[in-house]
C-alpha cells in the first residue's frame, strides 16, 4: 500500500483537530475569564517579572489554570 506522507499528516492533524474539539468542547459550559490573562504583574503566564510565582497561580478557577475532567 501507498501512502502519501502529505496527506496522511493533513488527515492526522484534521483527527486530532476534531477529537481535541470534542474533549473540551463542554469546557465553555463554565468559562469564565483567565486571572492570569488579565493580570498587568505575570500577563496571563503565572510567573512575576523577577520570577516568583503570581498569586493567581494558586487562585484562577478558569478552566485553563483548573482543568476538570
Amino acid at each position: 500500500m501507498n501512502i502519501n506522507k502529505e496527506q496522511y499528516e493533513k488527515d492526522l492533524a484534521e483527527i486530532k483537530k476534531n477529537h481535541l474539539a470534542n474533549v473540551t468542547g463542554n469546557k465553555d459550559v463554565n468559562w469564565r475569564p483567565c486571572l492570569h490573562d488579565q493580570c498587568s504583574e505575570c500577563h496571563g503566564t503565572g510567573i512575576k517579572l523577577d520570577g516568583s510565582p503570581c498569586i493567581h497561580y494558586i487562585s484562577c478557577s478558569c478552566p485553563k489554570c483548573s482543568p476538570t475532567y
